[in-house]
């Protein structure tokens, strides 16, 4: 074998060195970016490592606002409630039924008695009058129930907040647009509420003449 040939068979046989040029080998830079910083702070400039906090279940961080809603504001958890007196009704003569504590439960409700007074004559269809003791005096016979199903309808339209459902709310009427709005106290949420028309009847012909027999 003459020395040019053993000089190539040298050249061959692979001994763990690179003898040439130095040549940086992409793979290794890539390698170094992974490891030295995420690729996300070269691509927004930061480079700066964001490091993530502890992930900590649902429940427990819903029961984490609930105690601190409890301790600075209660009332925006609903744990507060309102008693509310069931109406009291009793018969005036044969024709006509007298709502003895109508204005204490307007008091209650924070509403206006004309308000809830003209809601439940379109609600009824009927003829009425505030006396002056505060009783609301109804033509037909109508008994306590009925009236408490009429009640229950007026806090849900006009007193309860849609999203709370706290019925500590306060009606507003824009002198402008003559609307009215539901504002409550407790969470600061509003809706607007439909005006109250005459010749609106939730209670139809036969529940009437159903509440006239009782």
């Amino acid at each position: 074998m003459s020395e040019k040939e053993l000089i190539e068979e040298v050249k061959k046989i692979d001994l763990g060195y690179d003898f040439g040029e130095k040549k940086k080998k992409k793979k290794s830079k890539e390698t170094k970016v992974t490891e030295e910083e995420p690729i996300s702070s070269y691509i927004d400039g930061s480079g700066s490592t964001f490091i993530r906090g502890a992930i900590y279940p649902y429940e427990e961080l819903l029961e984490r606002v609930r105690r601190l809603i409890l301790e600075h504001n209660p009332d925006l958890w609903g744990t507060k409630r309102y008693t509310l007196k069931p109406p009291q009704v009793v018969r005036v003569g044969s024709k006509k039924v007298a709502w003895m504590n109508f204005q204490e439960i307007c008091n209650i409700m924070q509403r206006n008695a004309d308000h809830v007074f003209q809601f439940v004559l379109s609600e009824l269809g009927t003829e009425g009058s505030i006396a002056g003791d505060g009783q609301l005096v109804l033509k037909g016979k109508y008994g306590p129930k009925h009236i408490e199903v009429l009640l229950r309808k007026y806090i849900m339209e006009y007193v309860a907040c849609s999203m709370c459902k706290s019925p500590n709310t306060r009606l507003e009427r824009d002198s402008r647009t003559r609307l009215y709005t539901i504002v409550c106290a407790a969470c600061g949420a509003n809706r607007s509420v439909q005006n109250i028309k005459t010749g609106f009847h939730a209670v139809s012909r036969a529940d009437r003449k159903k509440a006239k027999a009782v």
